[in-house]
């Protein structure tokens, strides 16, 4: 008997299942309306319909997922170009004010002149690398005129070396044709101011004069171009050897020539023999 069983357990077992489906496919309705054969369908394949129905799920989600990044990416990419706008015209602000506070400290400075002072951008630069000349955007229709002299708030700039109607090139006291004559203002030591082309020097001054580094320096008047008075620099080093007749004095500029971007050329009273044109 068990061995008959053995042998064909196989077919034993599909014939009961057939007949157990069979069976109850005639009862009757349970009480909550459902055959045992729906419950019985519902049991056997409700691990198929979970599967299935995870599956549905998952790739719902995962569509909804990239549908959202979709959306998020479009609002960095949004937030992204806001936040440039906002950059730039913070930067626009940023600039405005430091132009305002820059400009409103020479203003105040040349409002305390007596002497008329005409407010001038600087335009443009030398093209070569051997003269220190700066273009500015006034010329002769503003009544600029040839050696009227440049100025700022920290101290003298240079002169006007030539004039069109409505642009001027002004010849800073560094470059190397310059000359300014000058003195210590401590003691009024009197020397001659050169350009180095990236400085100045104070020369010719008489090796017996006591200077030591820090001395302010100022432009002393002589020769009817430059006002007396006019702060140039200070003195950083001092050079003297034995035998020469003068000492000579390496000096730091009132102005920072690498970062002007405004002047003041001033033009002479009649009145006043200081601001004379050559």
């Amino acid at each position: 008997m068990f061995k008959f069983i053995g042998t064909y357990r196989l077919y034993i077992s599909i014939v009961a299942t057939l007949i157990v489906l069979f069976f109850l496919m005639y009862q009757t309705y349970n009480e909550q309306g459902t055959s045992r054969f729906q419950m019985a369908v519902q049991t056997i394949t409700y691990p198929v319909q979970t599967s299935v129905q995870s599956v549905v799920s998952t790739i719902k989600n995962t569509w909804n997922s990239y549908i959202n990044l979709i959306e998020v990416n479009e609002e960095n990419k949004l937030l992204k170009q806001q936040l440039l706008n906002m950059e730039e015209k913070l930067n626009q602000h940023i600039e405005n004010s430091v132009q305002f506070f820059r400009l409103r400290s020479q203003l105040l400075f040349a409002q305390k002149k007596a002497h008329k002072e005409i407010f001038s951008e600087i335009i443009g630069e030398s093209a070569d690398n051997t003269h220190q000349i700066r273009l500015i955007n006034r010329g002769s229709n503003q009544l600029l005129q040839r050696n009227y002299i440049v100025i700022r708030k920290e101290g003298l700039v240079g002169r006007i070396q030539s004039v069109s109607p409505y642009q001027s090139s002004v010849q800073l006291i560094i470059d190397h044709r310059s000359r300014v004559p000058a003195l210590i203002q401590r003691n009024r030591v009197r020397g001659l101011i050169y350009g180095t082309h990236d400085g100045m020097e104070m020369r010719q001054i008489n090796q017996h004069a006591k200077i030591k580094i820090g001395d302010r320096v100022i432009s002393s008047g002589l020769g009817n171009l430059y006002p007396k008075g006019i702060l140039i620099g200070w003195v950083s080093g001092i050079n003297h050897e034995p035998h020469e007749l003068f000492k000579t004095a390496r000096l730091d500029s009132a102005v920072d020539f690498n970062q002007i971007e405004e002047v003041f050329a001033i033009l002479p009273s009649k009145s006043d023999s200081n601001l004379s044109v050559e």
